[in-house]
């Protein structure tokens, strides 16, 4: 019998682990990672946290040959110096912040010892270490137009200093994402839009999730309590949860007083426990490791989101979920998220409060929302599937 064929080598670059799979980008890498494993021996090299765990690394060795890691820690006198630093460079904030010689170091040492045939940069931050290795083909896995979210962000900044410093940084950031995506071999974006921000021909490649195999959730018939999601420090999030705390909660409540509104999510900002202390309906909960209780106890999940990229992991996971979504536009950008069939969308306060309203009064509604949503995320976004066109663009790339 033949000998099986050797596996290429693929080196995997991240800038945060990707496990527990808990938020986003993590969610859609770990999917990634499973997918590529298939047919590509993977180095993984990542930046890791200092709660990261020697076990949340040993996962990797299920699917990757190696793993390989550097820690990087932020802090605020961190970030202050790099935001200095970035005023005399023509880097953006974003990526000088994450600058790491150590990082640069071990790529060196890996790629003198092993031949690959691909780096996979994912994330715009690290394309400054995937690029300059001596490999023969280089693909950036943008998760975000990144420049526009800053710019969305600006629009809705009322301090005239941060104001400027934002626009400073989205003119940056802008020029640097364009003019590094020419320089890769293949770019993917995850949806259209992004695709268009970067002036650079990107394959298309929406996120994936498990949906297959996820569990539905056992939802409770007559729940009142609404649920938002989400990394906390992520100030679109943040954004988010204000909004609807401040202009549709109390809406809301005009009509049903005992509507209740629960925020999940590691590390939530002063701001955030202070809405709890103003309104007695709001729970913060930080971060949850097991969120399938306080969903279960839900009836939607509210995504009120008013600047940021991407696709929103969390939409997709409560699809998958059979977790009622309640969305606005931007929230819902490049989901094939239909009004009243498979979710619901809003965008001013008064329609974002109706459409809460209506899902609450109308128990039916829920029931078709929660199985027209899981389908959904079964048939389009189960990464087996979302992912399939990767294969065409490794086998272009590898040949085998």
């Amino acid at each position: 019998m033949g000998q099986a064929q050797e596996k290429p080598k693929i080196l995997v670059l991240t800038q945060v682990l990707p496990f527990p799979p808990d938020a986003g980008p993590k969610i859609k890498t770990f999917n990634l990672i499973k997918y590529l494993a298939r047919d590509y021996a993977i180095t993984l090299v990542s930046f890791v946290r200092p709660e990261n765990t020697p076990e949340h690394l040993a996962k990797f060795l299920e699917y990757c040959e190696e793993v390989h890691y550097v820690t990087i820690r932020r802090s605020r006198w961190r970030d202050g110096l790099a935001l200095l630093r970035s005023f005399f460079s023509t880097k953006p904030f974003l990526i000088v912040r994450d600058e790491s010689r150590q990082m640069t170091r071990l790529l060196k040492e890996l790629v003198t010892k092993k031949e690959f045939a691909l780096v996979h940069a994912d994330q715009l931050n690290m394309a400054q270490y995937g690029l300059p290795l001596p490999v023969k083909n280089h693909l950036l896995d943008q998760h975000n137009a990144v420049w526009k979210i800053i710019d969305r962000l600006s629009k809705g900044e009322t301090n005239p200093f941060k104001k400027a410093l934002m626009k400073f940084e989205t003119f940056k950031l802008r020029r640097y994402e364009q003019q590094i995506c020419r320089r890769f071999e293949v770019v993917l974006a995850v949806n259209r839009q992004d695709a268009e921000a970067l002036k650079v021909a990107c394959e298309v490649i929406p996120i994936g999730v498990d949906a297959v195999g996820t569990e539905p959730l056992a939802l409770q018939p007559g729940s009142l309590n609404l649920v938002s999601l989400g990394t906390m420090f992520y100030p679109p999030n943040v954004e988010g949860v204000i909004w609807f705390a401040t202009q549709v909660l109390p809406l809301i409540q005009e009509a049903r007083p005992e509507v209740t509104y629960t925020i999940i999510g590691p590390r939530p900002p002063d701001i955030i426990y202070d809405l709890a202390r103003r309104n007695s309906c709001i729970r913060v909960t930080g971060y949850l490791a097991d969120l399938r209780p306080t969903l279960e106890a839900s009836c939607g999940l509210v995504v009120p989101l008013l600047s940021g990229g991407g696709m929103r992991v969390k939409i997709l996971e409560a699809l998958s979920l059979g977790l009622p979504v309640i969305s606005t536009t931007i929230g819902a950008e490049s989901i094939n998220l239909e009004n009243e069939k498979t979710g619901l969308l809003a965008d001013t306060p008064q329609e974002f409060a109706q459409s809460c309203l209506k899902l609450l009064n109308e128990p039916d509604l829920q029931v078709t929302l929660s199985n027209a949503g899981r389908q959904l995320a079964l048939e389009q976004y189960d990464f087996r599937k979302a992912y399939a066109p990767l294969t065409k663009i490794y086998s272009n790339l590898i040949p085998q």
